[in-house]
């Protein structure tokens, strides 16, 4: 298909720049089967970016526009910032923040002893802390919060990135009902809207099924893995909502932790707590 086929559907395309004499690559630094992701400059300011290059797909087109939508809208010191967007041929060029240190999964896999739990509290700290202003300032929920979605900055802060299944509500509060995300960090509520589950017709999730995924990443930074890790996904799907999930070695770690990754499990997301009141967890208050 060609850009001007692509523009009728998708006009911001017609819209969108080229990034000659705007962009420039510097090294490869990943690769995905989206396409590939650069480390970059902008020629204006200088600045370094993370530059994600996608080969436009018409199936994939309308999320990735509404991932790049939702980004230009955020402003927050833990959410990945959009630098701008250009285009090269059917090559869509999406420039974000970058963040040197990588993605948390590979950190914690790339070191021999886990994190300390202080470390650990810290990076929770922050994500909470870009949860909270997702929910209520954005009315967004981000549906895929696990290690490999926290990035890291040569500084040690925590961004919050990919926001290709999140759901942009029409009001904070509001509900979603799509089965999407990664089944070991799934929210039973979540599971419920399986369209191959029973419960499908009537089941809804709001923003506290990212609390639960929350509780799930604390384990997994902790223990290297979620729970249920060693079994199938589909498998995995059907013990979440009739499993009771917690650190494998709990003597390891303090009743604080403890308590604060029980909470972020509590199975029904009424007694569950928001973002703002997970901030207020002896655990995210040390």
């Amino acid at each position: 298909m060609s850009i001007q086929a692509y523009g009728k559907k998708f006009p911001i395309l017609l819209r969108t720049p080229s990034p000659r004499g705007q962009v420039e690559l510097l090294e490869t630094i990943g690769k995905g089967n989206y396409g590939y992701v650069y480390k970059g400059r902008l020629t204006a300011t200088k600045e370094i970016s993370a530059v994600k290059v996608v080969f436009l797909k018409e199936d994939e087109l309308r999320e990735t526009l509404l991932e790049m939508e939702i980004l230009r809208g955020c402003d927050h010191p833990n959410i990945t910032r959009y630098m701008g967007c250009f285009l090269k041929g059917l090559d869509l060029w999406i420039c974000m923040e970058f963040c040197g240190g990588g993605a948390l999964d590979s950190i914690y896999r790339a070191i021999r002893k886990p994190l300390t739990e202080d470390q650990i509290g810290s990076i929770l700290y922050e994500s909470v802390m870009g949860l909270d202003y997702l929910h209520t300032k954005v009315a967004l929920i981000h549906r895929d919060i696990k290690a490999g979605n926290v990035l890291l900055t040569e500084q040690g802060e925590c961004k919050l990135a990919d926001f290709g299944v999140s759901a942009k509500l029409s009001n904070v509060g509001g509900r979603a009902r799509t089965f999407i995300g990664t089944p070991y960090w799934m929210a039973p509520e979540v599971i419920m809207t399986d369209p191959e589950s029973a419960t499908h017709s009537s089941a809804s999730y709001d923003a506290k099924a990212d609390i639960w995924s929350i509780g799930i990443t604390a384990i997994e930074i902790a223990e290297k893995n979620p729970p249920l890790s060693d079994i199938h996904p589909m498998r995995a799907l059907y013990l979440i909502p009739n499993s009771d999930l917690g650190l494998a070695k709990p003597k390891n770690w303090s009743k604080t932790f403890q308590d604060f990754i029980a909470v972020c499990l509590i199975k029904d997301p009424i007694k569950r707590p928001s973002a703002a009141q997970l901030l207020q967890h002896p655990f995210m208050v040390k």
